[in-house]
C-alpha cells in the first residue's frame, strides 16, 4: 500500500483558475464603461449620442463579468463543499472518486466559454476605435457564431456578419443619427496621417 498523498493545497477562489483573468477584464470592463459615459451622455434631449453604443457593450460587457464572478464563486463554493462531504467519507471507492474527479478538474479547459466570450468582447472593445465600427463588429458578430456554434459552414457565418454588422451600422447612422468611428488607416500605420 502507498503512502497516503497530502490533499491539494486549496487557494482563495479568487486566486484560482481563470478567476484573476475575469477580475482584470471586469476592471477593464468597468474602466471601458466609465470612459463612455465621460465622452458625453448617451442620451441627448431624447436623441442617442456617440456615446450609447460604447456604454451599451461597456454595460453588457461588465454584466457578463460580473455572471462570470458569480458562477466562478459558485463552483469553488460546491467544490468546497464536495470535498468537505468526501474526506467524511473513509471507503476506498470515495477515495478513487475524488482522485478522478481532480483528474477531471485538471483536464477541464482553463476558458469557460463565458470567458472566451469576455475576452472576444474585450478585443471588440479595444479593436472598435481603431477599425471602426463594420469591421470590428462583423469580426465580433463571426467570433461570437463561431464560440457558439462551431466552426463547420463558417463562410455563410462570415456573411451574417457582415449583413449583421451593415444592418446595426444603418440602424445607427440611418435611424438614430448617430456617427460610427469608421476604420483609421493611420493608426493602424497604412495611411498618409494627414
Amino acid at each position: 500500500m502507498s503512502p497516503s498523498a497530502s490533499p491539494p493545497v486549496r487557494r482563495h477562489w479568487l486566486l484560482s483558475g481563470a478567476t484573476p483573468l475575469t477580475l482584470a477584464m471586469t476592471a477593464i470592463s468597468a474602466l471601458y464603461l466609465i470612459s463612455a459615459f465621460q465622452m458625453a451622455p448617451p442620451l441627448d434631449n431624447g436623441r442617442l449620442t456617440a456615446s450609447f453604443f460604447p456604454a451599451l457593450i461597456g454595460s453588457i460587457a461588465l454584466a457578463l463579468c460580473v455572471a462570470q464572478l458569480v458562477s466562478q464563486q459558485r463552483a469553488s463554493r460546491d467544490s468546497r463543499s464536495a470535498e468537505s462531504a468526501s474526506t467524511e467519507s473513509t471507503s476506498t471507492e470515495t477515495a478513487n472518486d475524488d482522485a478522478s474527479s481532480a483528474d477531471s478538474d485538471a483536464s477541464s479547459p482553463l476558458f469557460s466559454p463565458a470567458l472566451r466570450l469576455m475576452l472576444v468582447t474585450a478585443l471588440y472593445i479595444l479593436a472598435f476605435s481603431h477599425l471602426g465600427y463594420l469591421l470590428s463588429s462583423a469580426l465580433y458578430v463571426f467570433a461570437v457564431m463561431l464560440l457558439f456554434a462551431g466552426r463547420d459552414k463558417w463562410v455563410s457565418k462570415a456573411v451574417i456578419a457582415c449583413a449583421i454588422s451593415a444592418l446595426g451600422y444603418g440602424l445607427f447612422e440611418q435611424l438614430f443619427n448617430v456617427h460610427l468611428p469608421a476604420l483609421d488607416l493611420s493608426a493602424l500605420g497604412l495611411g498618409n496621417g494627414s
